[in-house]
């Protein structure tokens, strides 16, 4: 009876192990195509043969499996510790990611330096350009949700924030996947260390009309976060020592753990909110409205759907070019939203 029980047992943990090596192979080699810098061909080669090869020297039955199982662990162990070990190398970035942003911290004025505010024209090319702005932390009335949708499928969208001051300014925080010339965005290499994450921090004339420039427009809901002065305001300065800590040593975007949602999700103060980890919407940017409203961050008087319907603009919003100031622009595209989505001045104590 002993006997077939350990039996059983070896059984059960041998298909487990081969389960764990045959993921881990084909893992690594996706792995293989997203990450290791070689050419197309051979990265595509590559990530065919390396999960065969470790496959076969698993399950090929035959004499000397047990010294073919050690090659097959010790080809995956070599792998992954070349891949877990890697960091972000410096390249030649695409022209609205070339510098990367940083922020000082004198009581109560905050410098920012390379904060974009870039020129963008429907059908034309974006023109970069980076500043030094000044803020003052004591003015700051609030902040927003921007979320931009991806098609009809609702898991998919970007997530952004946009803080207001007094003056009308904003700075809006976009957390995206830094591009070198030639790449492109692509959410499956977020699984495996091939872009840096790149933290934005530019004015909404540049990073919200960005998206409606393009042709055809992107769709941009803008939604009034609802905390005290004092939750906004240590959210700002976290996001902006992470971005601080970015520079000074870069780290990968993760499709699942440094993302446009988790990232921000994952610099919330309890303040601001609390978020379990195995809440879904928590990774999943396309479900950030209705986290955002059973949170208390955001109106809940409608359904998400709804929601997204009245805060929504997309066509006919004017170019920030036909205004005198970012914050008469950002004032008139606000204009355009219902009156509910009209952010007053926060108080200075919990709502």
């Amino acid at each position: 009876m002993v006997t077939a029980v350990a039996r059983a047992i070896r059984r059960a943990l041998g298909v487990v192990a081969g389960v764990v090596v045959v993921a881990a192979s084909v893992y690594f080699g996706l792995a293989i195509h997203y990450w290791i810098a070689w050419p197309a061909d051979v990265r595509q080669v590559g990530s065919f043969a390396f999960p065969l090869a470790v496959i076969a020297l698993w399950f090929a039955p035959g004499l000397g499996r047990g010294i073919r199982r050690v090659l097959a662990l010790v080809a995956i162990a070599t792998l992954g510790v070349a891949f877990f070990s890697t960091e972000p190398i410096e390249q030649d970035w695409v022209a609205l990611q070339q510098h990367n942003p940083t922020a000082t911290i004198d009581g109560d004025k905050v410098t920012i330096r390379n904060f974009r505010d870039a020129l963008h024209w429907p059908g034309a090319a974006s023109v970069p350009r980076w500043t030094t702005a000044t803020f003052d932390l004591s003015t700051l009335t609030g902040a927003d949700l921007i979320i931009q949708p991806f098609g009809d499928m609702k898991a998919l969208a970007h997530v952004m924030l946009s803080f207001g001051f007094a003056d009308g300014r904003h700075v809006v925080v976009s957390i995206e996947a830094r591009q070198a010339k030639g790449a492109s965005f692509d959410a499956v290499a977020g699984f495996f260390r091939r872009d840096p994450i790149y933290p934005e921090l530019g004015s909404e004339r540049d990073l919200i009309w960005s998206r409606l420039a393009r042709t055809p427009p992107d769709e941009v809901q803008i939604f009034p976060i609802h905390r005290d002065a004092a939750a906004i305001r240590l959210y700002f300065e976290r996001i902006l020592a992470f971005i601080n800590r970015v520079d000074a040593r870069p780290i990968f975007y993760s499709t699942l753990r440094e993302s446009c949602m988790t990232t921000l999700m994952n610099l919330a103060p309890e303040s601001f909110a609390q978020v379990p980890w195995h809440d879904m919407r928590r990774w999943i940017p396309g479900y950030a409205l209705s986290l955002f409203q059973q949170l208390g961050l955001v109106d809940d008087g409608m359904s998400p759907e709804e929601m997204a319907r009245t805060h929504g603009v997309r066509d006919g919003i004017r170019s920030p070019e036909a205004f005198p100031t970012e914050a008469a622009w950002s004032g008139y595209l606000r204009a355009k939203l219902p009156v509910s989505a009209a952010r007053a001045a926060l108080p200075s104590s919990a709502n």
